[in-house]
């Protein structure tokens, strides 16, 4: 079984889809967990969902709008003590060909997985507000940051940037016994692919199946690989992308 040293981690994009996995795999697991996500109702449903409710809390957040989650992150402290570890799970989809690509889409999607994310972990890593011995962040990058795809230009581009935040964070934090990494799924079955999907056709949706020799995969799967590299069973990986994507990457 996982085990923690320290057992409090803060999860973006809490609410649903991976994000939701990691959170109750976590709770599951005797994890403090802190459900991250800009909306309040939403979050405090998915808590109530949780094995031990009473072992979790909620912060507001919108990383399209917020500033800074310091003065938050400094009253979880003074509720449920310092964090360990970080989960960036939060984001969107965007598919748009390079003609109709305009500035803001690159702005929108960069902001959502590189600029906001980095300013919370700069919030978070204050040394009244993460733990001193130590932990682990993880952000979620995506199969698509290392291949390419049309009509995935700023998607992309965002997503690899990740991987390039992830190496140079890595051995920054690395003194502080900081570890950093990301995961890279290909096609999961989340609230938002079944949007995506209810746009386009079942031999299509059959076709982008078919690329991935193992199928799609669950939230779960994917949460389970977060969950590792959060546990003391990963303490001398850091700075790595791990590809979670049935074999999409590979062909």
């Amino acid at each position: 079984m996982l085990t923690f040293k320290n057992q409090k981690v803060l999860i973006s994009g809490a609410s649903s889809g991976i994000g939701y996995s990691v959170v109750y795999l976590l709770n599951s697991l005797g994890v403090y967990t802190v459900l991250l996500g800009r909306d309040k109702a939403k979050l405090e449903k998915s808590m109530s969902k949780l094995k031990f409710p009473e072992n979790a809390s909620i912060i507001v957040f919108d990383f399209l709008n917020a500033v800074s989650i310091k003065e938050e992150l400094l009253k979880s402290v003074a509720d449920s003590g310092a964090f360990s570890g970080f989960v960036h799970s939060a984001g969107v989809d965007s598919t748009k060909p390079y003609k109709l690509l305009k500035s803001n889409d690159f702005e929108t999607l960069n902001k959502l997985n590189i600029t906001a994310p980095f300013q919370v972990v700069k919030d978070l890593l204050h040394k009244s507000i993460f733990s001193q011995e130590g932990g682990s962040i993880v952000w979620l990058g995506s199969v698509m940051g290392s291949l390419g795809q049309k009509g995935k230009i700023a998607y992309t581009s965002s997503k690899a940037a990740v991987d390039g935040l992830v190496k140079s964070l890595a051995l920054e934090l690395a003194g502080k016994k900081i570890r950093v990494n990301s995961v890279a799924p290909g096609i999961v079955e989340t609230p938002l692919t079944d949007d995506l999907f209810s746009k386009t056709t079942e031999e299509k949706i059959k076709t982008i199946e078919a690329m991935h020799p193992l199928g799609f995969g669950k939230p779960e799967d994917v949460a389970n690989l977060i969950g590792f590299l959060l546990s003391d069973q990963s303490r001398w990986i850091t700075g790595t992308t791990h590809f979670i994507d049935g074999g999409y990457h590979i062909q």
